[in-house]
């Protein structure tokens, strides 16, 4: 009883939500995939002019790590954070980004648009990640410019190479702990044997 009513009630509401909702102006859509390209250029060039000019006020953020921000300064520091930290630490980022369609536009005012990535890490180290994502964005028209009010990013955690990278590097590490601590116990075994047969053969 309960299944039928919420459905007849989401099948009366229906007519007034796409009456409300529109697909847009192709003047609009065109703004929305130059907005796209200039998200996708400030990560690969680092390029934090642009992003402060593309991002609206205010605007909320989650990035692949899922650490979310709302200030503009706390993402800088973030992405320049990976450039210089000691694990991990990055040499260069590229990704580029795909809408999975045009992008819903509500009142002429919000547009909702999600879609992929395919996003490739090099580390300061030498080793490289070539990793696939999922973005979500809410872009809010602010005079005549679409701005991002609110993105999301994400990847599978369950294949993902950086994981696994350090999923290895931690069973070496306690591999050569084990083994390490074998020879310690060997040698140590073998110093004590010997002191205890001293005497004997004194």
């Amino acid at each position: 009883m309960l299944r039928r009513a919420t459905i007849t009630a989401f099948m009366a509401l229906w007519p007034a939500f796409a009456m409300a909702q529109t697909t847009g102006t192709p003047d609009d859509h065109d703004a929305l995939r130059a907005l796209k390209e200039k998200a996708v250029a400030v990560v690969n060039n680092r390029d934090y002019a642009t992003a402060r000019a593309i991002l609206h006020d205010p605007f909320m953020a989650t990035v692949i790590t899922q650490d979310a921000f709302t200030d503009f300064n706390d993402v800088k520091s973030f992405f320049e954070g990976l450039y210089t930290r000691d694990f991990l630490r990055m040499k260069e980022i590229r990704f580029s980004a795909e809408a999975d369609d045009y992008s819903t536009v509500y009142t002429g005012t919000f547009a909702l648009t999600k879609g992929s990535t395919l996003e490739r890490y090099e580390l300061a180290d030498g080793r490289s990640f070539d990793m696939k994502g999922r973005w979500t964005a809410v872009s809010i028209k602010d005079g005549n410019d679409w701005k991002i009010a609110a993105i999301h990013m994400g990847t599978n955690f369950l294949d993902n190479p950086v994981l696994n990278a350090i999923e290895k590097s931690v069973m070496w590490t306690g591999a050569g702990g084990a083994a390490g601590g074998l020879l310690i116990g060997l040698a140590g075994g073998w110093v004590i044997g010997r002191r205890r047969r001293r005497p004997a053969s004194a």
